[in-house]
């Protein structure tokens, strides 16, 4: 599972000219599930500790003097959180000049990942979370704040990801 997480002032996806989804200050996550993830991935611990590390990143300023720090996180400040399914995050560049994505998850399960995802990301912030449209052709608008933009892949944090 891959996170590329944008700290932003505001964000929206829209489908077809309609929004599907729109948050103020907070957290636009591109999210893309890989190959290695398999259909089950939601099962694993793992699923799990990649909502609650998105949620309880500290990349947001604090408050007084601290307010020149990343300090807070989401889940402190009442932050909006967008999820916006991306199987490119799985692009695979090294040869040629078209990207491959044979390493990203087949859409049959990804699909029902991305909903299991955004529900729990949802249950974990205590909050409705709006997305995009899992397969469709999205126009994502934001303004970025910083800006700060991470990225999580679940083979990298999970040796530290609290489970």
């Amino acid at each position: 599972m891959r996170l590329l997480i944008q700290r932003v002032l505001e964000a929206a996806v829209t489908v077809d000219g309609q929004t599907t989804g729109a948050i103020g200050k907070g957290l636009l996550v591109l999210t893309g599930f890989g190959e290695e993830d398999g259909p089950d991935f939601h099962l694993s611990p793992v699923f799990g500790g990649m909502a609650r590390k998105l949620l309880d990143l500290r990349i947001f300023p604090g408050e007084g003097d601290r307010s020149d720090k990343f300090d807070r996180s989401a889940r402190d400040c009442g932050a909006d959180v967008l999820l916006v399914p991306q199987f490119t995050l799985y692009a695979d560049c090294r040869k040629g000049r078209r990207p491959s994505f044979s390493h990203a998850g087949d859409p049959a399960w990804s699909r029902g990942m991305f909903e299991r995802f955004t529900r729990k990301v949802s249950e974990e912030s205590g909050r409705p979370v709006p997305a995009g449209v899992f397969g469709a052709d999205m126009r994502v608008h934001l303004v970025n704040w910083g800006p700060v933009t991470i990225w999580l892949d679940s083979r990298e944090v999970l040796p530290h990801l609290y489970l």
